[in-house]
């Protein structure tokens, strides 16, 4: 399958604007340079400001990436805030359907149309309800209902990524326990918790069995339907 340089050739520069995202998002690309075209990818939370890359940008992103691999690929995105649908409007191109909706109603909508006329998604981005880091359960639920709206749409190669859903070891204090500001660092775990947006979804995806294929500052799983 034919990989476009010049895409690499941008993202290449952009990439330490991305900063704790950059990781993630060069795993995303590679994998789907693996997937053969078209690329359909449907995201939840489209970007709301221009250039703001440490936001990720990842409309922005998935709108070039769609386009270096051309033969219809294409990205769907749906945001319930108009004002963000409005700027992302100016910043991408027409390979991008922008829809302002709830992303639960749209996703369930979305999966009735492709399961019609037989789309297969390469990858699922879902970064919609804001998390308050003080208390994820509500981000945390409604992402789990955005992955119970389309699991008929999944297959054994589909991309399940959950953007804010940082991966937390266990920590172990490593200077005198009595001190007021101590030194803290992490434990190599096996199987490392899931926090934030994602962190239900990450649960779901233990009992069902999916495999856990990346998890930075972003998480991502396959294989939810095998």
């Amino acid at each position: 399958m034919s990989i476009d340089s010049d895409f690499y050739k941008w993202f290449n520069n952009i990439a330490p604007k991305l900063d704790q995202r950059e990781i993630s998002f060069r795993k995303v690309f590679k994998y789907l340079d693996s997937q053969p075209t078209p690329i359909i990818i449907v995201e939840t939370g489209c970007l709301r400001v221009k250039d703001n890359f440490l936001d990720g940008q990842s409309t922005l992103l998935f709108d070039k990436y769609t386009l270096s691999r051309g033969e219809q690929s294409k990205v769907y995105t749906v945001d319930i805030n108009p004002n963000s649908t409005k700027v992302c409007k100016q910043v991408v191109s027409n390979n991008v359907e922008i829809t302002t909706d709830d992303s639960v109603r749209y996703l369930n909508n979305l999966t009735s149309n492709f399961l019609e006329n037989k789309t297969k998604v390469s990858m699922f981005y879902l970064d919609s309800f804001d998390v308050d880091w003080r208390y994820t359960y509500p981000s945390a639920a409604h992402h789990l209902k955005e992955l119970t709206s389309i699991m008929r749409l999944l297959n054994n190669d589909t991309l399940i990524v959950v953007d804010d859903s940082p991966a937390f070891g266990n920590l172990t204090q490593t200077e005198n326990e009595n001190e007021s500001n101590p030194t803290w660092k992490i434990l190599n775990s096996p199987a490392p918790s899931i926090g934030g947006k994602g962190f239900l979804v990450h649960e779901y995806a233990k009992h069902v069995g999916a495999k856990l294929f990346f998890s930075h500052y972003q998480t991502a799983w396959k294989n939810f339907n095998k």
